[in-house]
């Protein structure tokens, strides 16, 4: 099993390394938008490697934008993004902020059951759930386990549950085995267990910025400080800037969603994961990879976490069902690497079991395919209402707005013109009862004033349309105010 996985480490760096002298090729636009681009015999031929390696290094081009495929004709250059549609990147201060975001997280979310329109919630439609397959399991696991449903699943987590989980992970290019993961309940859970496993109060963690506000709450609880690092809203954390950030800090950790960042939906390109995991190697700084949202990356491309290129054991990779399939019942899970020991014990201490049912329905579910086919059919129901939010806010959003769907996920990130106030915006909407996530929610120094987060995994429906036009008309007069 481990020559399997170091041969397959060693094919991948092959095909990384060759998708990066595409891309060179590529960036000094020795070919224009819409010319054929090299095919996968030519390139095999060329480099001297194999037809799978070829295709591999081609669908990494694909997968970040740079090429598309036209059946039985080839490879292409892709037609030239529109400029001014993506969010700008915001330099972040250079300094570690105390954090103290608690009060505005509770003045948002406080009045969350009244909300009728949830552009603000990072959950899905309920409606899009399979929910009549989740019962039937529920059903048949309740059946079989009889007494013994109502019982605990004591640490590390039904096993049968990470037994599906770790084939899982080797399919997608990992080498987890059962043994390496504990279920948690839930990712905040899961992120908890990461930091207090790596941090003591008072240290410096990395984190993204903007970054998943979850993250922020946590640290303020452990008492971390937190040390912004730049993030481009496309391709991610900007590795160089992280390692001048490693330079001249000592950080216990840095936290990050390399495939599908949340707020921006950023994916950062799979040789730059590679650069983020040599660097924090290098430097000897556990990774914290919040991976919720990576099994929706709508693309052909290799899809590796960065815990597929782990060799030390640093990466403590978080994943859950909370984003895909049904938040209610509470499971995540964590591959802690070298910090197993350490996790487990504190999962101990923070209950002594999760669900036994649910646990075991869940891997009833994902059995039979049931997972993977509803991620399908989930995926085709976010581009559509992505697609119709993103062209309707485009016409109702005030002007110098900039927005682009994002590479990954379900979450808009919006850009609004500096005049605006997010707080504001929201203060307001919410006594309309919809709600939107601003942007100072994000950040510890409270950047991003004038952003907004949005959900689109909604069903775009006429109110959910009128709901959006509020929110363009009330940004409008926000701008026309200065």
């Amino acid at each position: 099993m481990y020559r399997y996985f170091k041969n397959q480490y060693i094919q991948m760096m092959l095909y990384i390394d060759l998708a990066e002298k595409l891309r060179n090729i590529l960036t000094m636009k020795a070919i224009r938008p819409g010319e054929r681009f090299i095919s996968v015999r030519a390139l095999a031929q060329r480099e001297g490697v194999s037809m799978p390696t070829a295709v591999a290094a081609l669908r990494v081009l694909e997968g970040a934008g740079l090429i598309v495929a036209r059946p039985r004709s080839g490879y292409f250059v892709a037609p030239q993004v529109p400029s001014g549609l993506a969010p700008t990147r915001i330099i972040p201060p250079a300094v570690p902020q105390d954090v103290s975001i608690e009060a505005l997280a509770l003045r948002l979310f406080s009045q969350r059951e009244a909300i009728k329109v949830p552009f603000g919630a990072a959950t899905p439609d309920a409606s899009w759930m399979p929910q009549t397959a989740l019962t039937q399991a529920l059903q048949r696991v309740a059946r079989r386990l009889s007494t013994q449903a109502i019982g605990y699943s004591y640490p590390p987590g039904d096993a049968v549950l990470r037994t599906k989980l770790a084939y899982r992970f080797a399919l997608g290019g990992t080498a987890v085995g059962p043994e390496n993961i504990i279920v948690t309940a839930g990712a905040t859970q899961a992120l908890s267990l990461a930091l207090r496993a790596v941090c003591r109060p008072g240290d410096i963690i990395g984190v993204e910025s903007p970054c998943y506000f979850g993250v922020l709450l946590l640290a303020q609880q452990l008492g971390l400080c937190v040390l912004e690092i730049l993030t481009d809203p496309v391709t991610g954390i900007d590795v160089p800037s992280l390692a001048q950030i490693c330079a001249r800090h000592r950080l216990a950790a840095v936290v990050a969603s390399p495939r599908a960042q949340n707020p921006t939906g950023a994916v950062m390109p799979l040789h730059r994961r590679a650069e983020l995991v040599s660097l924090l190697e290098g430097a000897q700084i556990p990774l914290i990879e919040d991976d919720l949202y990576g099994d929706l990356q709508e693309t052909n491309a290799p899809n590796l976490p960065c815990k597929a290129l782990d060799q030390s054991g640093l990466i403590l990779h978080i994943g859950s069902i909370s984003k895909t399939l049904a938040p209610g019942w509470r499971i995540g899970w964590i591959v802690p690497g070298r910090f197993y020991d350490r996790v487990l014990a504190l999962r101990y201490q923070d209950s002594l079991g999760g669900s036994r049912l649910l646990e075991t329905a869940l891997a009833d579910f994902m059995a039979d395919g049931g997972y993977d086919r509803h991620l399908a059919r989930f995926r085709e129901r976010i581009g559509r209402s992505m697609e119709a939010i993103v062209a309707r806010a485009r016409g109702t959003f005030p002007p110098g707005t900039r927005l682009q769907p994002p590479a990954a996920g379900y979450l808009l990130w919006v850009e609004l013109p500096v005049s605006v106030s997010a707080l504001d915006v929201a203060d307001r909407l919410s006594r309309e009862n919809i709600s939107v996530s601003p942007g100072p929610l994000f950040s510890p120094s409270g950047g991003f004033r004038q952003f907004l987060r949005l959900n689109c995994a909604i069903e775009p429906s006429a109110r959910v349309f009128a709901a959006l036009d509020r929110v363009g008309l009330i940004c409008t007069e926000s701008a026309k105010r200065l």
